[in-house]
């Protein structure tokens, strides 16, 4: 089994090894030992200069035009399914109607997975400008809001551009500072807690942080990064040994036509 995990921003080349590193607590306990994972960022896109970028409209339809080109390159290299580390899920959606193999958004497969541990959710999300839109858009998107616990859409107390260096240095400070905002989440009544950042949530794992105990019971606190990577897993195992069609290729999740896809592409002066 080889899974492509997307990186969001374009990072050298030297780098890639080291990207791969901090996000391995994540998935390294829940994938089995054959299982490959391979890191790949798209040739052109953000460098990680400005988090503002994230919550401009245009500058992310640009990037996740170059995110979808990495997942077909994925599928052409014989991945057999790729997730993006991004809890925006951005280009998942488009993605599914021109690629051929499983393609696992964090935030979705997170999402849904923690209705299956309880009745009700809270998200905590890095503390960047619009996290909060996109956490409340994505919840509403996919049907969710029934489940979330009052107040659960939170953000987490350290400004990201501050609490991230710091924690690649120790695990431990973004884990606490996560916790502390877990516990009042709670207290309004949610039963599980999703981390909302795939930056944040493989810090928890890093820090051993998939629980937390509150007056004697404990509550799951769940990193996107491995749940996406374990539904990956799955999802390939699946449809390899079924031949399920995952995604459905009804109506217009049916994939395009040669004649199609040359057509389009090369309107946009893409390579068919």
């Amino acid at each position: 089994m080889r899974l492509c995990v997307v990186q969001i921003g374009m990072i050298p080349d030297e780098f890639m090894e080291m990207s791969l590193g901090w996000i391995r607590p994540s998935f390294e306990k829940v994938l089995r030992p054959d299982t490959e994972v391979v890191v790949k960022c798209p040739k052109n896109g953000w460098r990680g200069e400005d988090p503002q970028d994230m919550d401009n409209p245009y500058f992310v339809l640009l990037n996740e035009r170059a995110l979808i080109e990495a997942y077909l390159e994925a599928e052409k290299e014989g991945f057999d399914a790729v997730w993006v580390n991004c809890f925006g899920d951005p280009g998942v959606k488009q993605a599914r109607h021109v690629v051929g193999i499983p393609v696992i958004g964090p935030a979705e497969a997170t999402l849904h997975f923690a209705c299956q541990l309880g009745r009700r959710f809270a998200v905590i999300g890095a503390n960047m400008p619009g996290q909060f839109d996109q956490m409340s858009e994505t919840v509403r998107y996919h049907g969710l809001e029934s489940r979330l616990s009052p107040n659960g859409i939170r953000l987490d107390k350290e400004p990201f551009v501050e609490i991230w260096p710091k924690a690649q240095e120790n695990p431990r400070l973004a884990a606490d500072s996560v916790t502390e905002v877990a516990k009042e989440c709670v207290a309004s009544g949610a039963d599980v807690i999703v981390v909302g950042c795939c930056a944040l949530g493989p810090m928890c794992s890093a820090a051993g942080v998939n629980k937390i105990t509150v007056d004697g019971r404990d509550i799951p606190v769940l990193d996107p990064t491995m749940v996406a990577a374990k539904i990956a897993e799955m999802q390939a195992d699946i449809r390899k040994a079924t031949g399920l069609p995952i995604p459905s290729r009804a109506r217009n999740l049916a994939l395009p036509s040669a004649d199609d896809w040359k057509r389009v592409r090369s309107a946009f002066g893409l390579p068919a």
